[in-house]
């Protein structure tokens, strides 16, 4: 008995093991079968050749590519032709008098095809024709319930089923070794199984066997490759349903009566878990939203916004990957051609960026996307545009601890956090402030629990994020620290704070990477002027006419200035999230036009600290309201970004509204 379960243990894995390799070689989910017309005429030989110009055949790029052809001898003698493009042979064949046969070639590895090559048959005299010549991605198919394609073994798509199903496949059928025929009671059934068994098996070794002896290979669709499977498993099938069907028959009855007897208490349930359930949904909204950005041939390519104009100066290594263009582009462009060479080791990344010592030292997302990228440039693309969607989502997991879902007051700082414009407009944008602002919250977690160091080292390397960062290091100057040991205790920190930032630039300079280029002059200006200046522009345009985007500027600056009033009257130096907020009401105040100007407003990425300080921090009370709420005005903004509001569409709807109900009060006058 032994001997008998280790031979069966044997055979079910080297069953799951061709079972699997057939699976991931020659398994596909959806394949598009193309087919492009060359000669559908006859074209008798002259001077004992047949040469056709090739048409575009740009759809199969990247697709294995067969030829498709009949060859008629009209004459007495057997001709040999040989069959070329471009002069590289594909083949010789025998054409006997008097027949037509049919020729399927393919193209051998490493070989392309262009528009206008030449396909050429010679032979050693006329009286034969080119009846039919075909390029295609498939020498045959076969459709319904029984579905493969037969395409080139050369240059060959090796499927495209998931690995995560054949990993399954493999373990279920050692979890499942039922192959013995035995179990099929009626002895004319199992005579029948054996025989449409040994088929399938025949044809499965046939699928698995083709590209290794012939020139062909076999691709499977899912459900035939389905089918076969429960074809041979039949034998299990048949004795877990005669096994289990009462318990599986009393299991569903009993389901059934449970989920009536529930569906009184469901509302109850739910409403006891209202907060968690809240918190849940806006998670769903927000891959909502982010699922609106995709697109099928480019990913979430659209969020980085290359600039059309910019093209010829792409660095080579993304010019040929698919990706999505528009006519104005924005920062994440140049941050995203960074991460394909974050070292700057080529003179065609200095030549990508508009300012390349300004973009090169905030390097730490470029670095992440290479890393997530595997170094691979197609990849690393899209590693960059999607990353940040990873950061929002344990941003959002992180900010529970001090937001945590127990109400619904909570429940609006957690969004206010998270839903703002400047979080939104860093991941549709794909820029480094949201990871800069996940960096910060771990650091004030590190000194929450008088981890000074560890703290301190989140700092420095949030600094390769974006310089700016810095003034982050109000955070690790805890009071009691500082009352008991000195300003000697950050001394470490301090190092371990700059350093990073300081290394970096200088092997910046090192490589000459700073020559003749201004670095953000317009980012910062003398206390007060631009915030002023912008307070001025927007109202004065305000009175000129209503427009949304001067609305949305105008949510930017009150809420704004909320979240700075409300920071420094609350005055909580020992809050660990407070020093980090104050540090940004200081940053505010002198950052410059740049920065204050234009839509979206960058300031509200910039100040993202001083915005999760103040919802972390604001306290309850007959005030919370309004100032949670003119304090969390760019929420509107953020989710017009995302696309689930339409603000212009709204703002038009609450005119209309406005208009309708004055005339109502004045009688159609005035």
């Amino acid at each position: 008995m032994g001997k008998l379960s280790r031979q069966r243990r044997i055979t079910a894995l080297l069953l799951a093991s061709s079972l699997a390799y057939i699976s991931q070689t020659s398994g596909y989910l959806n394949f598009e079968r193309l087919r492009i017309g060359v000669v559908r005429g006859a074209q008798a030989a002259s001077g004992g050749s047949v040469t056709t110009t090739l048409p575009d055949l740009s759809p199969l790029a990247g697709q294995p590519v067969a030829f498709v052809l009949r060859l008629s001898n009209e004459g007495t003698a057997t001709r040999t032709v040989r069959i070329a493009v471009d002069d590289e042979a594909l083949a010789t064949v025998a054409l006997e008098p008097d027949r037509e046969v049919r020729v399927d070639l393919s193209l051998p590895d490493g070989s392309a095809l262009t528009a206008g090559d030449l396909f050429e048959i010679t032979s050693d005299g006329d009286e034969w024709s080119l009846a039919f010549l075909e390029v295609a991605n498939v020498h045959g198919f076969s459709r319904g319930a029984f579905e493969f394609m037969v395409v080139p073994a050369a240059g060959s798509s090796t499927g495209d089923m998931p690995i995560l199903l054949t990993v399954a496949l493999f373990v279920l059928v050692l979890l499942f070794p039922g192959y013995s025929a035995d179990a099929v009671r009626h002895r004319v059934f199992r005579a029948a199984y054996l025989i449409v068994a040994g088929l399938a098996c025949l044809f499965l070794a046939a699928v698995g066997l083709a590209p290794w002896v012939s020139g062909f290979a076999v691709l499977l669709s899912w459900h035939t490759f389905a089918g076969l499977l429960v074809l041979l498993y039949y034998p299990t099938i048949e004795v877990g349903f005669l096994k289990y069907r009462r318990a599986v028959v009393a299991g569903g009855i009993s389901l059934v009566i449970s989920f009536v007897h529930a569906l009184p208490r469901v509302p109850t349930a739910i409403w006891a878990r209202r907060i968690p359930l809240l918190y849940l949904g806006a998670l769903v909204l927000f891959v909502v939203g982010v699922a609106g950005f995709h697109e099928p041939e480019v990913g979430f390519t659209r969020f980085i916004r290359f600039d059309a104009s910019r093209e010829a100066l792409v660095v080579p290594a993304l010019r040929d990957v698919p990706r999505n263009t528009l006519s104005s582009g924005y920062d994440g462009q140049f941050y995203a051609q960074l991460a394909v060479d974050p070292l700057v080791l080529e003179p065609s990344t200095v030549e990508a960026l508009d300012n390349p010592f300004y973009r090169a030292r905030r390097v730490l997302t470029a670095g992440t996307a290479f890393l997530f990228g595997l170094g691979q440039p197609r990849w690393i693309v899209h590693a960059y545009a999607i990353q940040n969607v990873a950061f929002w989502i344990l941003l959002a997991l992180l900010l529970t601890r001090w937001l945590p879902p127990k109400d619904f007051r909570n429940f609006c700082l957690w969004f206010g956090c998270l839903f703002g414009n400047g979080v939104i407009a860093s991941v549709v944008r794909a820029l480094p402030d949201l990871p800069s602002l996940l960096l910060l919250a771990l650091t004030v977690l590190a000194i929450e629990r008088r981890r000074t160091t560890g703290g301190a080292a989140l700092v420095g390397l949030a600094g390769l994020a974006k310089e700016t960062n810095l003034v982050w290091s109000t955070v690790l100057c805890d009071p009691t620290d500082l009352r008991t040991q000195g300003w000697r205790k950050l001394a470490v920190p301090a190092l371990l704070g700059a350093g990073p930032l300081a290394l970096w630039v200088l092997y910046l300079w090192g490589a000459d990477v700073t020559s003749g280029r201004i670095v953000g002059a317009r980012n910062f200006a003398a206390p007060f002027t631009a915030y002023l200046a912008q307070w001025g522009g927007v109202l004065s345009e305000l009175r000129e006419g209503v427009s949304p985007d001067t609305w949305l500027q105008l949510f930017a600056l009150i809420s704004l200035t909320t979240q700075a009033v409300v920071l420094v009257a609350l005055r909580g130096w020992a809050n660990a999230w407070w020093r980090a907020g104050i540090a940004s009401c200081a940053l505010m105040v002198v950052l410059g036009t740049a920065v204050w100007g234009g839509y979206p407003v960058a300031s509200t990425r910039v100040l993202l600290p001083m915005t999760v300080a103040f919802n972390v921090l604001l306290p309850p009370g007959r005030w919370f309201w309004p100032a949670f709420l003119l304090g969390n005005l760019t929420i509107v903004s953020g989710l017009e970004s995302l696309g689930l509001l339409n603000w212009p569409a709204l703002l038009r709807s609450v005119d209309a509204v406005a208009v309708a109900a004055w005339l109502t009060i004045t009688g159609g006058t005035g």
